[in-house]
Formats: structure tokens, C-alpha cells, sequence
């Protein structure tokens, strides 16, 4: 997943939401079904895995291709990030099914939720014997924390409670008073916490109320996952507290050392490794039967160490030779590495969350001709692409939604491949065989498969005329890049870029146009109109017309060319490709509300 960024207009999000979390797909449980390689258990329950988990190795050592912008549950933003952020701390509830019914949520810290008729106020229980690793408890005055301190810090991540929250009155003072390890209010911030309408109200210890500006209809959806998880507000107290706009720096490296999961992080050596370990204080680590869950349950493997490196080809040796149980591969290099690697298998866990797309600028020349866009977007064979580029680990999908998402429209077909069509626009634009047409820039970050996809764009257009420069950067600069208005100067022409978040087609709207602050490479007034309507439209059958013309109305529009929605990919890295493992991992499952791999439902079949 690409870093959103926060270039939000808040006249627009009041009613739109543009979560990264993430998190955007089918939700469902695939546990440990591998496509090659001896068979794994699919036990899903720790107490299958941990009888043999003794004689088993206690470490699992996992190559990832990028390091985390922050390890600050409330504010990371990247997959990489999130991924320890989740396995560290807990949301109020998590999605049980593919289609994310709210009905249908599984209780985490949180363990009821009723909603008001007009979908402006959420009433939630919280349990009331969760703790974090280092005492301190887990209670609705620290939920009531984090909300104000991620609307006062107002980063990336934060953006999202902005689509129906606002400060209110309250100040960093009042966030900061909150500064015990009993994490209770003194009489006044408790009073403040009480207050009837404020964006959260305080009802008990052990239940809030969250009253929305406007009716928003993925707001189960979204508390899902980051920034929805809680930091223990004693820890950041002591360590500089909350400061308005500004994030903590402290909790950018430490943030994960505590936490109230499975496991906290015990070592983190920037753009290097981290080092996860199980936490030995973990409150749910004696619940049974109907009380516990996937997510509750306890590490099975004591320690994770995910080491951050970026070049492929050291990943891959590291897999192959046994260095590590699992590493990021990329597609173009998957089938090579398992013919070299007789231990090595891929998990089948089907349809991801993940888009990946090409960006077009429609709002500078010369791509703001759209007759010019549409011929670019004919042009392309984006077949060829999945099968040379992705080894057919992707599927055909007509964005910004996946497929598996509630409201997903199969009857919206992807374009056509047609280089006759895509010349005929060219002559049609006033570029005949693409005379008078200054060369086009395309922008991608390192990675061996985005070269490829890079070379392959630069052929296709070649064919009709058009030419392409092609710009490899960095990661950390194409994101900076993404960040500029699509009517800058400097904006990107064109870029290649993928998105996961939570399983909401509003998860996805920060792709398409500029007034929901993600991209500034497109907008289309009829989109806008349409998401706006879809994200208050509390009618499903109405919401998904909406949904279906927003698309239609995106593909019209030619202003992205979309690729493909990854398949057996876990959402970690920044969109480099799948993640192999050892044969002998078993336990593994996939959700798109969570970010990476989820950790503690991962264990040793065998010794590998």
C-alpha cells in the first residue's frame, strides 16, 4: 500500500471517507492452505498448534522490502507500520466475513455496539479486565484519549476521524490532564468527558458514545484498524504527551512497546529490523472457547524478527538458503525463487485487498485532453501485463473498489486492448500517430517488477506513437511526489502506485479524486457528487447504484489504468510483491482489515 497522504479539504470530508487501513478487501479466513509444498495443518485454535509448539523452533525471521514510517499506532500510515501496530494493539471489534457486515464483527476490546436510526450516534461496551503489557488499564477515558489526541495531532493517519469527528472545545491541555497509570480523569477532564454530543462522550468506564457530524455508513467499517487501536495514554504522557499538529517523536520509535496484543516490540533498530516477542502480561491469554478469537489469541511463536531490507535479491537468497521462514518476492521473480526453493510455498489466500494502477493527470496538458487519455488507456495491454509482469498473481478489476467488496459491479467491464481504437483517439485528440505530442513522464519506485511494468507501458505506447520517459525513485520520494495537486507544476504525469485498506469501497475513494486529498491527479465534479451521496446513503440498494456510477463514471473518465487486484499477497512491503514461506508456517490467515501478517495465529507445522 501506497503512503495517503492528508491533503485533505475538510469541506469535503465531513461527509467523505478516505481511510488508508489498511485495510479494503474480502474478509474471510484462509487458514494455512498453501499452493505448493508439503500440506499444513489447518487447525485454527492456539491450542492445537501449541501442543507440538515445544519441539518446534521459537523464532520466525520474515524479510520485508521496506522499513515503517512510525512505529506510533496513531499516526503510521504505511503497511509496514500498521503491521506491527495491529499485533501490538487491539481495535474495538474486527470484520468476521467477506462482505464486513456490520452485524457480524468480532468482539476484541470492544464487546456490543448499537446504532442510532439516523446513523449519527454509535453507543459501544468496552471490556473491563483488559491491560496493557505494563499494568495499566485499558478503559472508555483511554479511548476518549486517543480519539482527541489523534484529531489534535492531525497527521496522515489522523484524517480519518476528521470525516466525522471534530475537536469540539477540547484542548491538548485537557487531552494532556489525563496523565496517571490508572488512566482516570481528574473531576474536570471528566466532566469534559461526559459532555452530551461531543464527538466522544464518556457514558462509564466501560462505555463510550460516538456522535458522528454527519451519517456515514463504513463507520463500523473503519474502527476496524489503525488509527482505531489505543495507545495507553500514560506511556505517551510521560514521554512528551500531545502536541497540536506536531507527532510525538518518542512514540514514533517506541510506540509499539507497549500495548495491550499479543505481543509488543522489544527491539527496533531504524530501517533494520524489529524484533516482536510475545507479551508475557497479555490479558486474554487465558480466555477459552466462545470468549476468545483469532485475533485474541495468544502468540503460538514467542518471537517475530522482520527485518527490513530492500534489496530483492538479498530476500530471496535469505529464503531460499533457510536465513529466514518468509520474505517479500517479487512477481516477476516468484517463479524462479520456488524452482530454486523445494521448502518454499506460497499461501493460498486468494483475492487480496490490493489495486494496482496507473495514475494518468488529468488536470494538466496534456493529459487533460481526455480523447488523449482514452487512447493511452486502449493502448495498453494490460493482459500481457498480468501474465509477464504478475504471473498471473493478479485478477482482472475495474477500480477504485476490488473485487469481494460489497457493491463490487462485475458487469463493469475493464477496457479494451485496441490499437487501432487507441490510434483513431490519438488522430481524435490532435496527435495523429502522435505528432505534436511532447514525450510523457512516468514515475515508479524501485522494485524489479515496477521496472518491468515501466518497459512494458513504454512498448505499448511506442506502438501508437507516443513516447515515455521513465523515471525510477525512491519509495519515500514517489509518495512525496503524490502528495502535489495534479495541477502543480511538478506533479507526476503519470505514476504506478496500488492501495489496500479496511473492506469499504469508501476505503478506495482517495484514489480517484483530488477532493478526498490522497492524489491530486484527477477530478470529475459527477464522481464527487456520487461518493458524497454513496457514504451518507443508508439504503444498500441505493448506495450500491451509487457506488456502480461513481465507477462507471471513473472509467469514463481514463484518467487510471488498472492492472489488476493482487492475489495470495499479504498486505506488507509497499506493493512489492507476495510473501513466501516456508512449507512448515502453518496458521496463516488473511484479512484485509489487517495490515501484514497477523502474527499470533501463526505456527510451526514442522521444523523447517
Amino acid at each position: 500500500m501506497s503512503l495517503n497522504k492528508r491533503a485533505v479539504s475538510r469541506n469535503v470530508i465531513a461527509v467523505a471517507v478516505i481511510v488508508i487501513i489498511v485495510v479494503a478487501g474480502a474478509a474471510a479466513y484462509f487458514m494455512s492452505t498453501q499452493s505448493s509444498g508439503p500440506s499444513a495443518s489447518t487447525s485454527s485454535t492456539a491450542s492445537v498448534a501449541a501442543s507440538s509448539s515445544a519441539s518446534m523452533p521459537q523464532t520466525l525471521t520474515v524479510d520485508e522490502a521496506s522499513a515503517p514510517t512510525s512505529l506510533d499506532p496513531g499516526t503510521v500510515i504505511d503497511n509496514n507500520g500498521l503491521e506491527l501496530a495491529q499485533n501490538t494493539n487491539l481495535p474495538l471489534f474486527f470484520c468476521l466475513n467477506a462482505a464486513c457486515i456490520t452485524s457480524q464483527l468480532l468482539p476484541v476490546v470492544g464487546v456490543s455496539w448499537a446504532a442510532s436510526a439516523n446513523g449519527l450516534s454509535y453507543t459501544i461496551g468496552l471490556r473491563n479486565n483488559v491491560y496493557y503489557s505494563d499494568g495499566d488499564p485499558f478503559n472508555a477515558y483511554v479511548v476518549w484519549y486517543n480519539i482527541y489526541r489523534n484529531l489534535a495531532m492531525n497527521q496522515g493517519a489522523d484524517f480519518i476521524f476528521y470525516q466525522y469527528f471534530t475537536l469540539n472545545t477540547v484542548t491538548t491541555g485537557d487531552i494532556n490532564s489525563l496523565n496517571n497509570p490508572q488512566n482516570m480523569p481528574n473531576a474536570t477532564l471528566l466532566q469534559i468527558m461526559q459532555t452530551p454530543g461531543n464527538s466522544v462522550t464518556v457514558l462509564n468506564s466501560t462505555a463510550v458514545q460516538f456522535n458522528l457530524t454527519n451519517p456515514f455508513v463504513a463507520f463500523m467499517q473503519t474502527i476496524e484498524t489503525s488509527p482505531w487501536v489505543f495507545v495507553d495514554p500514560y506511556t505517551v504522557e510521560q514521554h512528551g504527551g500531545v502536541v497540536l499538529n506536531t507527532p510525538n517523536s518518542w512514540m514514533s520509535v517506541n510506540g509499539t512497546t507497549v500495548g495491550d496484543g499479543p505481543y509488543v516490540s522489544q527491539i527496533y533498530v531504524l530501517n533494520q529490523y524489529d524484533i516482536l516477542v510475545a507479551n508475557t502480561h497479555y490479558w486474554a491469554q487465558n480466555m477459552t472457547g466462545s470468549d476468545t478469537n483469532i485475533i485474541l489469541q495468544p502468540a503460538i511463536i514467542p518471537k517475530i524478527i522482520i527485518n527490513y531490507k530492500t534489496d530483492e535479491l538479498t530476500r530471496a537468497l535469505d529464503l531460499q538458503t533457510g536465513g529466514v521462514q518468509g520474505a517479500i518476492i517479487s512477481f516477476d521473480d516468484m517463479n524462479h525463487v520456488m524452482s530454486g526453493c523445494s521448502a518454499c510455498s506460497i499461501p493460498n489466500i486468494g483475492l487480496s485487498g490490493t489495486v494496482e494502477w496507473v495514475a494518468l493527470d488529468s488536470m494538466r496538458a496534456p493529459l487533460n485532453n481526455t480523447l488523449l487519455r482514452r487512447a493511452i488507456v486502449a493502448a495498453i495491454n494490460v493482459t500481457q501485463i498480468q501474465q509477464t509482469v504478475f504471473n498471473g498473481y493478479v485478477s482482472p478489476v475495474v477500480g477504485p473498489e476490488p473485487k469481494g467488496l460489497l457493491y463490487y459491479n462485475d458487469s463493469i467491464s475493464p477496457p479494451v486492448y485496441d490499437v487501432s481504437m487507441a490510434k483513431q483517439l490519438l488522430t481524435e485528440a490532435g496527435y495523429p500517430n502522435g505528432q505534436g505530442l511532447p514525450a510523457i513522464d512516468y514515475y515508479y519506485y524501485t522494485s524489479t517488477y515496477q521496472a518491468l511494468v515501466a518497459q512494458l507501458l513504454k512498448q505499448d505506447l511506442a506502438q501508437v506513437g507516443i513516447t515515455l520517459n521513465i523515471h525510477e525513485t525512491s519509495l519515500a520520494n514517489l509518495i512525496s511526489l503524490q502528495a502535489l495537486p495534479g495541477n502543480s507544476t511538478n506533479a507526476m504525469t503519470m505514476f504506478v502506485i496500488n492501495w489496500t485498506y479496511y473492506a469499504d469501497f469508501s476505503a478506495y475513494e482517495p484514489i480517484v479524486d483530488l477532493s478526498f486529498g490522497a492524489f491530486g491527479n484527477a477530478h470529475n465534479q459527477t464522481v464527487v457528487n456520487l461518493i458524497l451521496k454513496s457514504n451518507t446513503e443508508l439504503n444498500p440498494t441505493l448506495r450500491a447504484a451509487d457506488i456502480s456510477g461513481a465507477t462507471q463514471a471513473v472509467l469514463q473518465g481514463a484518467s487510471f489504468i488498472w492492472l489488476g487486484q493482487d492475489i495470495d499477497v499479504y498486505d506488507t512491503g509497499a506493493g512489492f510483491g507476495p510473501t513466501l514461506f516456508n512449507h512448515c508456517v502453518a496458521g496463516l490467515w488473511y484479512n484485509t482489515a489487517f495490515n501484514g501478517v497477523d502474527f499470533n495465529s501463526v505456527y510451526y507445522s514442522c521444523s523447517p
